[in-house]
């Protein structure tokens, strides 16, 4: 069955009006509206699970200045009479997404914010005609829409817009602001990052607190980073995190979703590759895949893009500069940090206290924070159902481990001169083991500093990164023949791998026993069987053992 892929629409409307292939989450339009209806909400969920097209789709449902029957014809929400009596297109909405409102100092970050409301007054100019309306009000529309607004009044739009749309209609207004956390995580380490956050919150609070002018607030963002704010409308903001069970499926792919999906595009017997990479999430009590990497999979095997040498790509990845710069935030500066980062690349769990309501300018003050921070943005998931006071955490799934591999490389590679990595791989593949020993030593003096101590993951760390970042398919703690190797290096295009077997001693007397045991292990658990079978027509095997900054590799014959 042809399905049409759109992974890139955020627009409900355009989404549906293209025909695209929609997952159907319109029942949570009526688990708000009527169920668990509260003046403020925040969903909170990481990058690229659908946050934006929620919001766009209760935008449509709701804004009176549409007509929406079209396109939410066959969908869930239509089976609700009440709902679409009462609400549907019966209210205005204000609708803004502050993705946009960033820059290189506050006064870019201000005008961005206020060329967004200045195209928004554009869109219901109709409203400023209205007899009925202030005429000190009718002004500062005027200006804001030509973006003539001070500071003061540029900050209270959302209330200025709710009651002259009240005005105009009659009715309380829906305010839905989507990404609302954006610019406060944009301007996190700059000079000017209290003045942004001190003009979001303050800019919130006119709508979130007492209003008789506004129906109800809707935010989407990572963090719900406003809580306890000197503002104190802010405060009333019902938080939905990851953590929450409350709408918990209701932004993102349930397993049922995904094996829906995967049969109406003819590729059910890709379930397992889909769950291994992108499944693993667990929001609330409801595991989820995250919809951006399976939709994008899913459109590179029907369009014909998918490469079948290179496997699932970690599409996720780079998608959010900011949660990309909090591993960069805890990597060789926290203490303790390093040893459970590489607990959870070796598939471990670690356990923590969260903290949902961890505010950006709070996340680098200790090592729980950033580990909160991680969960909510989506590096880390907890391991349990539950929510124990010491919560278990791992990495989702192969797409977000090779996102931790790239970091680890991203941030080695400002340490190492590049040859010596470069030089290693080459030696590697040639055999050369005394070159590649030399190369192995000038890397491990630059980078080991790291560490606090060095346990064997260290080095595995170090070799796993390097490998990913150069484009090599890598495979950590893999079963194969009769037991587990540490590090598997696959190359298919050329039909060669690398199978690594590392060593950790604390005196150098024990580097040779150590480089005869992982000969041993290597040969009588047939490392290299399995991928024999594979279709690997050369398969290296190598030994290596360490010793604080030193490395001894050992080629290993199979037998």
């Amino acid at each position: 069955m042809g399905i049409n892929i759109r992974a890139s629409y955020d627009s409900f409307r355009e989404l549906r009006e293209s025909a695209a292939y929609y997952v159907d989450k319109t029942e949570v339009i009526e688990e708000y509206l009527v169920r668990r209806f509260d003046k403020a909400v925040m969903f909170a969920r990481p990058r690229r699970f659908g946050k934006t097209l929620t919001m766009t789709m209760l935008r449509d449902f709701l804004d009176i200045r549409q007509d929406s029957r079209d396109i939410f014809a066959g969908l869930k929400i239509m089976e609700y009479p009440d709902v679409i009596r009462d609400y549907m297109n019966q209210y205005p909405v204000v609708f803004l997404s502050l993705k946009e409102v960033f820059g290189d100092s506050f006064k870019m970050v201000y005008n961005n914010l206020r060329l967004i409301v200045a195209n928004y007054c554009k869109c219901i100019a109709d409203v400023a005609m209205n007899p009925d309306q202030n005429e000190a009000d009718r002004s500062i529309f005027k200006a804001l829409e030509f973006q003539n607004a001070d500071e003061v009044n540029s900050v209270a739009a959302l209330d200025i817009l709710s009651r002259m749309l009240k005005v105009h209609y009659g009715k309380p207004v829906f305010v839905i602001i989507d990404e609302y956390d954006v610019p406060m995580a944009k301007a996190l380490g700059t000079p000017y990052y209290d003045k942004v956050r001190d003009m979001i919150e303050h800019m919130l609070s006119y709508v979130c607190k007492t209003n008789s002018n506004v129906k109800g607030v809707i935010l989407s963002g990572c963090l719900y980073t406003v809580k306890n704010s000197t503002y104190t409308g802010v405060n009333n903001i019902i938080p939905y995190t990851v953590l929450s069970p409350i709408y918990a499926s209701s932004v993102g792919f349930t397993d049922e979703d995904v094996k829906q999906l995967l049969e109406d595009a003819g590729l059910s017997h890709q379930y397992d590759a889909v769950a291994e990479w992108y499944d693993g999430y667990m929001f609330g009590r409801e595991k989820l895949y995250c919809p951006w990497d399976v939709l994008s999979y899913v459109k590179s095997v029907l369009d014909g893009s998918y490469d079948e040498d290179r496997g699932p790509e970690s599409y996720w990845l780079n998608t959010s500069e900011t949660s990309l710069n909090l591993i960069h935030g805890f990597l060789g500066k926290s203490i303790g940090a390093n040893e459970k980062f590489e607990q959870l690349l070796a598939g471990e769990t670690i356990d923590c206290t969260i903290n949902e309501f961890v505010p950006y300018h709070r996340i680098h003050e200790n090592g729980e924070n950033l580990w909160s921070a991680l969960v909510e943005t989506g590096y880390l998931t907890k391991a349990v159902p539950g929510r124990p006071p010491l919560m278990p955490l791992r990495i989702p799934n192969r797409s977000i481990q090779n996102v931790f591999r790239q970091e680890v490389w991203n941030y080695f590679n400002d340490k190492v001169d590049n040859t010596f990595v470069q030089d290693l791989v080459n030696t590697l593949w040639a055999g050369e083991i005394e070159k590649a020993e030399a190369s192995l030593d000038q890397i491990l003096e630059a980078t080991l500093s790291f560490y606090h101590e060095y346990h064997e993951y260290s080095y595995h760390l170090i070799l796993d990164g390097f490998f990913t970042g150069l484009g090599y398919r890598v495979q950590s703690e893999r079963e194969t023949g009769y037991g587990r190797s540490d590090l598997i290096i696959l190359d298919p295009a050329r039909q060669r791998c690398q199978i690594l077997e590392l060593k950790h001693v604390k005196m150098k007397e024990d580097i040779e026993p150590a480089l005869n045991e992982a000969s041993s292990q290597m040969i009588q658990k047939k490392y290299g069987s399995q991928l024999r079978y594979e279709g690997y027509t050369t398969r290296l095997q190598y030994g290596m053992a360490f010793y604080d900054k030193q490395a001894r590799i050992v080629n290993i014959t199979e037998k």
